[in-house]
């Protein structure tokens, strides 16, 4: 059995694959395996996989019918056996030296879940025209000594949705890719296979609500990489709007189900909540049929999701929901 399983959902990636899985062998760390999903890919995606496991045992792969990513990282944690898991898109990099400080970390401190960051400097140059090759060899080049880190069974005080937060060691954004979990901590923690799009959110809400003893790096070892063809740049806006109406729903609903801390709740709500509802109202501002916005919303009203607005911008959008919700059809 492995130290470590990493879990690896495949979709029409043959361009970028070949790219993550080396970066996958060229980790310093080699006790691995890498479950490689395969959701019904329609281009070469499967055959590399393939060509990958033939070469290096390490490499599990399992092919299936497509039934989204979601579905996908259940499938591939439910193949693991390791006491450590990680997920990593299969149009991202990995650091070579990620795993290797990732489980030094948790096992030193016997964490739950050991935190870092991706490279947004890297994620941002590429968006605007950077040659990510260059890029991402420079960055792989970096040897990290002497590293500090957090300890915390507070991890809602150190994980933001707002991309205005900074903060040495603030994790931003609620990605399942940039974090090493105890396999007991999100064995039992699914993601919504009805959730397309922000499938993430109610997943790393389920996570905070367990307070796991955490540690934080502040350290950019995973890089991720804009990809126009991912499900949310490909999606339209009514895509977008359900599928991030239902993320919030999902994970309001698990809140208020799973904690009774006010505090706790205060933070998320506007760490998180707000964040995702101004995403949710700005996909809204693009879909034609407004009924169905009007609808959503006030469905989402009566489980009580717009009552804490905690920041100017959040009580600007509660102002324009209300707005919408009080317009006679």
């Amino acid at each position: 059995m492995s130290r470590i399983s990493i879990i690896i959902p495949i979709y029409n990636v043959e361009k970028y694959l070949p790219r993550c899985l080396d970066s996958v062998l060229n980790q310093t760390f080699k006790d691995w395996q890498a479950i490689l999903v395969d959701d019904g890919s329609t281009d070469k995606s499967g055959k590399i996989a393939d060509k990958y496991a033939r070469h290096d045992k390490r490499f599990v792969v399992v092919h299936k019918e497509n039934s989204g990513v979601s579905d996908t990282r259940n499938y591939g944690v439910k193949k693991a056996r390791s006491e450590y898991l990680m997920f990593l898109d299969a149009d991202d990099v990995l650091h070579p030296q990620t795993i290797e400080i990732a489980y030094k970390f948790a096992t030193e401190n016997n964490a739950d879940i050991v935190s870092f960051k991706y490279d947004k400097k890297l994620y941002d140059a590429v968006a605007h025209g950077a040659d990510s090759h260059e890029m991402l060899e420079k960055r792989c080049s970096i040897t990290y000594k002497n590293i500090k880190y957090k300890t915390t069974d507070k991890l809602i005080n150190y994980a933001t949705e707002r991309n205005h937060s900074f903060g040495r060691f603030k994790i931003r954004h609620c990605y399942p890719v940039v974090h090493l979990y105890k396999y007991d901590l999100v064995k039992n923690i699914k993601f919504n296979r009805d959730i397309k799009i922000s499938e993430d959110f109610p997943f790393w809400t389920s996570v905070l609500l367990c307070n796991p003893k955490a540690v934080v790096l502040d350290l950019p070892l995973y890089f991720y990489i804009p990809n126009n063809t991912s499900a949310l740049k490909s999606a339209d806006s009514k895509k977008v709007f359900d599928n991030v109406a239902k993320a919030i729903m999902t994970a309001y609903k698990d809140v208020v189900a799973g904690n009774q801390n006010t505090n706790w709740i205060k933070v998320w709500q506007k760490e998180f909540l707000w964040p995702f509802i101004i995403i949710c109202m700005r996909a809204a501002s693009g879909v034609a049929d407004t009924g169905y916005v009007k609808k959503t919303l006030i469905k989402m009203e009566k489980l009580g999701v717009f009552e804490s607005p905690q920041t100017m911008r959040a009580r600007k959008y509660k102002r324009r929901i209300e707005k919408i919700i009080s317009q006679i059809s």
